[in-house]
């Protein structure tokens, strides 16, 4: 399964800081949740940006869970504004 995660960072003013927050998610969705994750972002907005996650497992729902615990931790953050999520099914199509 794959999914797209939309983020705005209200406090980042330079691409360095958009940059650092970013890699931090990245490796933490790597490391914690087992993600495979990329960073899509616009490289010219310094408080926008998107990231790509892909994962494998047993079920469906056992990856949506691991997903809402990224969130969850970005909503705790304070730092972050999640914008939206959207779900890539293995046809490619995108579901909001």
């Amino acid at each position: 399964m794959g999914f797209r995660i939309r983020l705005r960072f209200p406090e980042c003013r330079t691409l360095k800081d958009r940059r650092m927050r970013v890699q931090s998610l990245i490796q933490r969705a790597k490391r914690r949740h087992g993600f495979s994750a990329a960073d899509l972002s616009d490289p010219l907005k310094s408080n926008y940006a998107e990231i790509g996650l892909a994962a494998v497992g047993r079920t469906e729902s056992e990856i949506r869970t691991r997903v809402d615990l990224i969130l969850e931790a970005l909503d705790h953050g304070g730092e972050t504004d999640v914008l939206g999520v959207e779900e890539i099914e293995l046809g490619g199509e995108a579901r909001p």
